[in-house]
């Protein structure tokens, strides 16, 4: 009998891509990632549904139409990503899905990501052993936030001891007791490993659909896929080109690692003031002809912003940056996308509907191909990785030019 298929939506792109990537891993092949357009009705595969930045109602009703759309091809195993910090609307989305009792009869909510140091005890989060605080500083508090989606969370501490059979006994069994909304404490991979093995099981006695970050993702692609790893997909050639970078995040370490680049003799950056790229086209356009000098000279562009966030939002910020910097762009070889709204906008700018995920680069950097004759496609999280992360995946591309890397690979 073969595994079922795995079928995840994320409310952002760069999550969306994780996932893809954790399923190129365990299948031993690229994962088709959808952007726009209809859903695969069989296969593994992952697909945007670009609703943490809507407003709440339209978020949920995405959510929902996308919870439909993905149940459309059959018996799968579904997952939710959601941001690991809990960003976006997360609640009102859970509320449109557990409102589908014709598909779902709850949902196992574990945002835990271990790579990035990101748990969750007691249903509060933490990041490297710290509890974090909302807006008001009280602790970020999952039951609570969940709360407003109209069903009572209930909180599972499953003991170190507990089998994955257990887990998936105690799931089923507060189901069947009325639970729609199960949060499930996780602080490592074992953590993790032990859910996904107690969603699959657990499938017997109930319609679950588990949410969380990418560590669950990653472990129950795991767990379905991984008796039929056959290695790692191979890059194709790159065409010629430049390495270009969009960087659209204002988190903090996205500005940690556009200093490093900085750094780098064969990097050329434009970082202008998040203002200037609305008011000063001719600086903008000026900027941009000299990066295109620049790449005759084999340097690789990095395009990003300084100051405070904009009045605007970001990705009316990214829109500005890659409708200038679009000649360049499709020029390239290699586009390195920084943030989840910036390889939305820059990708629907491109007129990209889908894409083959090849694997991570490192956690979190997932690499993509649109085609054979399209460039490679490097999708980071805004806050993910390290102050050399980025100057990581130009030293992959100027060493291995032609080859794709081993998902284990860290230079």
């Amino acid at each position: 009998m073969s595994s079922p298929s795995l079928h995840c939506f994320a409310d952002d792109l760069s999550g969306a891509a994780e996932c893809a990537a954790a399923v190129a891993r365990a299948a031993g092949r690229a994962t088709t990632l959808v952007l726009n357009g209809p859903l695969p009705r069989s296969g593994n595969w992952s697909a945007d549904t670009d609703s943490r930045a809507l407003p709440a109602r339209a978020a949920a009703d995405v959510s929902a139409r996308a919870l439909r759309d993905a149940t459309a091809g059959g018996s799968a195993v579904l997952f939710k990503k959601i941001d690991s910090t809990l960003r976006g609307n997360v609640a009102e989305e859970l509320r449109a899905i557990l409102a589908l009792r014709d598909l779902v009869d709850a949902v196992v909510v574990c945002p835990t990501l271990p790579s990035q140091g990101r748990t969750l005890r007691g249903g509060v989060l933490h990041i490297h052993g710290q509890p974090q605080v909302d807006r008001e500083l009280r602790p970020l508090d999952l039951l609570r936030l969940l709360a407003a989606s109209g069903a009572e969370p209930l909180l599972l501490s499953p003991a170190h001891d507990w089998t994955a059979a257990e887990l998936a006994a105690e799931l089923v069994a507060s189901v069947r007791g009325g639970a729609r909304i199960l949060v499930v404490d996780a602080t490592d991979e074992s953590d993790l490993r032990r859910l996904a093995r107690a969603l699959v099981a657990a499938r017997a006695g109930a319609r679950l659909l588990g949410v969380g970050a990418a560590g669950l993702a990653r472990a129950l692609a795991d767990e379905l896929l991984a008796p039929a790893q056959s290695g790692t997909p191979a890059l194709p050639i790159l065409r010629e080109g430049p390495l270009v970078a969009v960087v659209g995040s204002f988190n903090s370490v996205t500005g940690r690692q556009v200093d490093e680049l900085a750094c780098e003799t064969d990097v050329h950056l434009v970082r202008l003031h998040a203002s200037l790229w609305f008011t000063r086209t001719d600086l903008v356009n000026s900027e941009l002809a000299k990066a295109a000098e620049q790449t005759g000279r084999g340097k690789s562009i990095v395009l990003t912003a300084t100051g405070a966030i904009p009045v605007h939002s970001t990705r009316d910020l990214v829109q500005r940056m890659a409708v200038a910097a679009e000649p360049l762009i499709r020029r390239a070889a290699i586009v390195v996308l920084t943030g989840g709204d910036t390889a939305r906008t820059v990708l629907d700018r491109l007129g990209v509907q889908r894409l083959q995920v090849l694997g991570e680069l490192e956690p979190g950097i997932c690499l993509s191909r649109d085609g054979a004759d399209a460039p490679a496609i490097v999708t980071k999280a805004g806050g993910f990785g390290d102050g050399q992360s980025l100057v990581r995946v130009l030293r992959y591309f100027r060493t291995n030019p032609d080859t794709n890397p081993s998902p284990e690979r860290k230079e």
